[in-house]
């Protein structure tokens, strides 16, 4: 049997951190999917794995629109952030 733990562990976790809607815009412009990572993990694996097979099939020249969806779903990651943390008490 364990020894029990020397400090309470039933507390809740702090909150995340919002993140900065300008911040996460830059990223995603300046380096895509890997960008998007900062605002939304899932958001950056999908992206990622999307610009793989988009970049294949279409020689490169699909990964613009993605490039644009990469900024778009940072800014609506990172606001969605900013709203959750300014409804949390």
């Amino acid at each position: 049997m364990a020894a029990p733990l020397p400090f309470p562990t039933d507390h809740a976790d702090p909150p995340a951190a919002p993140k900065s809607v300008g911040t996460a815009v830059l990223l995603a412009a300046l380096l895509g999917p890997f960008g998007l990572f900062y605002a939304s993990i899932a958001g950056g694996l999908f992206t990622l794995f999307l610009g793989i097979v988009v970049g294949l099939f279409t020689v490169g020249l699909g990964l613009v629109p993605l490039w644009l969806l990469c900024i778009g779903w940072a800014y609506a990651a990172a606001s969605e952030s900013q709203k959750n943390a300014q409804l949390a008490p």
